[in-house]
């Protein structure tokens, strides 16, 4: 190996650990001021390490400042956005890949103009007028189901392109064989596809986990607010104890981290399958 291609790698890698670097050190410094009080921090500054490690910080936020119920609030609006919106998806895809009907490439363009292509930010107006007249603001549906119709979206496409790479004959097979279309969908075509499932999953999960300007739109009562919002109110009203506002953090942060760690393998995988396919 030449002296340029060894000086051209050592560069690349100094770079991307240099990035990697810029990335974990915030996080790892938030982590650490979970277990630490609030004069330590200022006493001795925010790397250092903590003199005891206590949980103390962390069952005061969750049990005292209503982070428990919180915790419900997200996981109540995640779970049936990422579960309706992986259902509506796959439907959506079968029919986008496989079957014709009219105005095909007219709704898929609308599909991915509006679903994918437009931040929520665009449509809270409209949104909050039409969840007024529904009677759904200040209820976690009026949460869920934007996630859910944004996150289908982005998932049709995903597994549209996966399904476009399989060949024909699956579903010419299934159909000779006596099956439906919609046994063909569940019993053959969704098998197939799970690792874009699970990638669509994970990636809708960690967005709709997060989401936070719908619920500071449509959410009014603290008592149903989910984390990311439950958080911000939280900083407004303890903004001076540094210890805890790491804390609920570090517990908002926690589960998109872990589920991205736990599928980065698959995430990848099926992200490139659907594209290369």
């Amino acid at each position: 190996m030449s002296i340029k291609k060894i000086v051209g790698a050592g560069s690349g890698y100094f770079v991307a650990i240099f990035l990697a670097l810029l990335i974990v050190i915030p996080f790892v410094v938030m982590f650490m001021g979970t277990f630490r009080e609030h004069t330590d921090i200022i006493r001795r500054g925010p790397f250092a390490l903590p003199l005891e490690w206590s949980l103390e910080n962390f069952r005061r936020v969750l049990f005292q400042y209503n982070f428990d119920l919180y915790y419900i609030n997200s996981v109540l609006i995640t779970a049936p956005a990422v579960i309706g919106s992986l259902i509506i998806a796959l439907m959506a895809a079968f029919a986008f890949s496989v079957m014709e009907f009219p105005l095909k490439r007219l709704l898929l363009l609308a599909t991915i103009s509006l679903g994918v292509m437009v931040a929520e930010v665009f449509i809270m107006i409209p949104l909050f007028q039409l969840m007024n007249q529904l009677g759904l603001v200040d209820n976690l549906l009026s949460v869920i189901l934007p996630s859910l119709a944004m996150s289908a979206c982005f998932s049709t496409l995903v597994l549209r392109s996966f399904f476009m790479g399989l060949p024909r004959e699956l579903l010419d097979s299934g159909l000779v064989d006596g099956a439906s279309n919609w046994q063909v969908l569940w019993k053959i075509y969704a098998p197939i596809a799970r690792p874009a499932i699970v990638t669509c999953g994970a990636l809708t999960t960690v967005w709709t986990w997060n989401t936070y300007i719908t619920p500071l739109v449509l959410i009014h009562d603290p008592a149903k607010a989910p984390l990311p919002l439950g958080l911000a109110l939280f900083q407004g009203q303890y903004v001076a104890d540094v210890p805890l506002i790491m804390t609920g953090a570090a517990l908002t942060a926690l589960p998109p981290i872990l589920i991205y760690l736990l599928f980065q393998p698959r995430i990848v995988w099926g992200i490139t399958q659907g594209t290369i396919k």
